[in-house]
Order: structure tokens, then C-alpha cells, then sequence
């Protein structure tokens, strides 16, 4: 039970649901640049959400509001290719965190990382093709406490459009961890008064993950769309033998709802929830889904800055 324990742990941790919003939306976003023939541009991505609650953890509280986000500096090579730096953030409000302690608002450096966008990789069909790459620089505290060197993402959009806006993507999004160790310590585990842990600090580093979901935009007229979703999320894990932990593989399901609104061009909303499910056993009790502590409710904006 402690390596799924770990690894759960981890996996809540570092905003793994808020990153992988498809970059559809910022797409669209990014094109509003081309009306002014500009070869560059500068976009801003934002997605703000109260985190789940830790395992057998309730508010006693106000929650504190989690938001990432990032300035992406961008290039346009031709009609279909971009290049992009991005330079993300973490802003966290006040209140009570997952693990229901007090917490002051703060603001941390993310992993600067850079995107290869190719928006036309041909087509099977009528299902359009396009995908990215990403390299990750181990800029963000959690990067840097556990030694990771970099991270490679790949993800391929396999899209069928329905009219301009309504459309059925399936999404692929396989990364690749190269980490200096296999194990960490992390400094904001919860402690007792006494100075005891309330949970084992020590975890293990991923090596691979592997996303995949279908998400479908169902389009209501040229402000809003409808955007059901549901796919799996894999995630494995080295394991230690100094630490004597062992690697794990850990399946979650995802699915949610979104709502995206489209007020001018080259700014867009997306209203949305999500529940997350670990398959497997967890502390000796079946899977239950669709538990009010495992959905989380955010916001995500992507703007045209200039």
C-alpha cells in the first residue's frame, strides 16, 4: 500500500490535471496575431482550481485557490509551425491547502519549457492530424528538490471537425523523464507538533507517462461550446533501493465538463470540473468513482496579451 500511497501522493502534487489542457484553445488564440501580420506574438494561459483534498482530508475552511500559468512568447516559421518559450507560474492564495493546514499566498517559478507546435500533419480522412513537442529546463522547486534534469512531451491531436467550432479529438501526450535520482525528500510534507511526519516524506520520481482522452467540442453558436471529456492518465515510477521503495505504475480516470466562452477573438474561457478516480486498491478500499473529494472545478483563460 505505501508505493500506491507515494505515488498518489506525487501525482496530486504536481498539478498533473492542470497542464495537460489541449492546446486547441491556445491555437485559436495564437491566430489572432496572424490579423496582424505578425510573425510573433505573446499569449497568456491561465487555469486557477481549488485542489482535491488529501486522502481522508476535509475543509475546515476557506480553500486556498491554486492557479498555473504562463506568458508564451511565440514564434510563427510559416502558416502551420510555431515555436514558443513559455515561461510558467504557480500563484496560490491564502487559506487551507489538501492537507487542510493555514497556508499564505504564494508564488513559485515553474519549468520554463519550450513548444514545437506543427498545426498540419496531414490528414487520415477527414481526421486532421496535427501535434507538438516540448522540452522541459528543471527550473520549478519541485524539479529541483528532486533532481530531475528534464522532461521530453509528446502529443499528437487526432481531430474530425464538426462546423468551425464543434469537433471530436482524440489526444495522445506520452512523456519521458531523465532524472539524476530515484527517489527525494519533500520538504512540505505536513509534520506534527513534535516534529514527526504525518506521512512518509520520502518518494519516488517518474520515469514515464503516458495521457490519452477523447474530448468532443459541442458547439451552441459562435461564443459558447459544450466540451465533455474522459480518458486515462499512466504514470510510473522508479524504484529505490537506498530508500527500500519500490516503483509503482499507477491508472487514473479523468472525466469532466467544460464550458468555453468566446467573447472576442483572441480570448477565451473555459468554466469546468473534473473527477479523477486512482484505479486499484487504495489503503485496503475498492475503487469508489465520482467521490466529491476527487473533483475539482477550475477556470482556464487563454488570451492574445499582443
Amino acid at each position: 500500500m505505501l508505493k500506491k500511497a507515494l505515488a498518489l501522493t506525487l501525482a496530486i502534487s504536481c498539478f498533473g490535471p492542470f497542464v495537460h489542457a489541449q492546446e486547441r484553445e491556445e491555437s485559436l488564440v495564437m491566430s489572432a496575431g496572424d490579423s496582424f501580420r505578425r510573425n510573433w506574438n505573446v499569449t497568456f494561459f491561465s487555469i486557477a482550481s481549488v485542489s482535491n483534498m488529501s486522502y481522508g482530508k476535509t475543509a475546515s475552511g476557506d480553500r486556498s485557490l491554486e492557479s498555473y500559468n504562463y506568458f508564451g512568447f511565440n514564434n510563427k516559421i510559416d502558416a502551420d509551425t510555431k515555436f514558443s518559450v513559455r515561461l510558467p507560474f504557480t500563484y496560490n492564495t491564502s487559506g487551507r491547502n489538501k492537507y487542510d493546514d493555514q497556508v499564505a499566498a504564494t508564488a513559485d517559478l515553474q519549468d520554463i519549457h519550450f513548444a514545437y507546435s506543427k498545426y498540419d500533419l496531414g490528414y487520415i480522412g477527414d481526421i486532421d492530424i496535427s501535434g507538438n513537442v516540448k522540452l522541459y529546463l528543471p527550473t520549478s522547486p519541485y524539479s529541483q528538490n528532486s533532481k530531475m534534469v528534464t522532461k521530453v512531451r509528446f502529443e499528437g491531436y487526432f481531430e474530425y471537425a464538426i462546423g468551425r467550432f464543434s469537433s471530436i479529438t482524440y489526444a495522445v501526450k506520452p512523456d519521458i523523464y531523465w532524472q539524476r535520482q530515484t527517489a527525494y525528500f519533500d520538504p512540505e510534507t505536513p509534520q506534527y507538533d513534535d516534529g514527526g511526519y504525518k506521512k512518509d516524506p520520502r518518494s519516488t520520481t517518474k520515469q514515464y507517462s503516458f495521457e490519452n482522452y477523447v474530448e468532443a467540442v459541442i458547439d451552441i453558436n459562435k461564443y459558447f461550446s459544450v466540451k465533455p471529456k474522459v480518458g486515462f492518465d499512466e504514470d510510473w515510477y522508479y524504484s529505490s533501493d537506498v530508500e527500500d521503495l519500490e516503483g509503482s505504475h499507477v491508472t487514473r480516470l479523468r472525466a469532466g465538463l467544460g464550458l468555453e466562452m468566446r467573447p472576442m477573438r483572441g480570448l477565451t474561457f473555459t468554466l469546468g470540473f473534473q473527477n479523477q478516480t486512482t484505479l486499484g486498491s487504495y489503503k485496503g478500499k475498492d475503487v469508489a468513482y465520482w467521490q466529491p473529494e476527487n473533483t475539482q472545478y477550475s477556470l482556464m483563460t487563454n488570451a492574445y496579451v499582443f
